[in-house]
């Protein structure tokens, strides 16, 4: 069993994802391992990392990359979709294809990778989530961020979190399973007209990246199921 720290991340073609590998890289008997569902130079790009194919809506894929990789201590699912697409006016289809990869995708990676996760001690999972999925921000009058479909498509991400949490609690080691807002980031996500129009945009990929790794790497199994900002302030359900 290698005694480096083995961290997924999911989603690390670009943006957030492709930042925490870089971080990753960098720190000390780490070995991060990103996924694409297509080539990425710019993660070819950086030493050291492992680089898998994944996409988080066909089974058959996520599979394949859990057969490959046998151990893991940390799990970060960042990858996801997001526009600004109101509920009123977007298509049932189009909102379960929120689902699909917001939702569905993350289950099925977890259960997947479970095993890997059950081979090491740290046991931790990390959902890349958003304040659009905290529903007590969100029944706020102005409340901000892409909502809509994407906010119930977090927010259904975050309940799943805390349901893996509680089927999970038994196990020994325990697991730490939990949400993160990664901040306004200037991510093509981030970088939308609607969200510029509100302020002066949002950090870079790699000051998220970073504050979020440092909360990861601070959290025990006793802080499982719960939802944090990316500074390790806690937000609300």
């Amino acid at each position: 069993m290698s005694n480096q720290q083995i961290v997924l991340v999911i989603g690390a073609s670009r943006g957030i994802g492709l930042a925490l590998v870089e971080e990753l890289a960098a720190a000390p008997n780490t070995l991060p391992i990103g996924t694409v569902r297509r080539p990425s130079p710019a993660l070819d790009a950086i030493s050291n990392v492992k680089v898998v194919a994944l996409d988080l809506a066909d089974d058959e894929s996520i599979s394949k990359a859990a057969s490959a990789l046998p151990e893991l201590d940390t799990l970060i699912i960042n990858a996801g979709m997001g526009q600004r697409d109101p509920v009123t006016s977007t298509s049932t289809a189009d909102l379960a294809t929120y689902l699909n990869v917001n939702v569905l995708g993350p289950h099925r990676a977890i259960r997947a990778f479970l095993p890997a996760l059950r081979a090491r001690k740290t046991r931790r999972i990390i959902a890349i989530s958003s304040s659009s999925g905290c529903i007590t921000q969100q029944a706020l009058p102005g409340s901000i961020g892409l909502a809509g479909c994407y906010g119930t498509s977090k927010a259904a991400l975050n309940m799943l979190m805390v349901q893996f949490h509680n089927e999970l609690q038994g196990e020994e080691p325990r697991f730490t399973v939990v949400p993160i807002h990664p901040g306004w980031v200037a991510t093509d996500m981030g970088n939308q007209p609607h969200l510029l129009a509100l302020g002066s945009g949002g950090m870079p990929p790699a000051t998220s990246a970073k504050a979020i790794l440092k909360l990861v790497d601070g959290l025990t199994p006793e802080q499982s199921a719960t939802f944090y900002r990316f500074d390790g302030e806690k937000m609300p359900w």
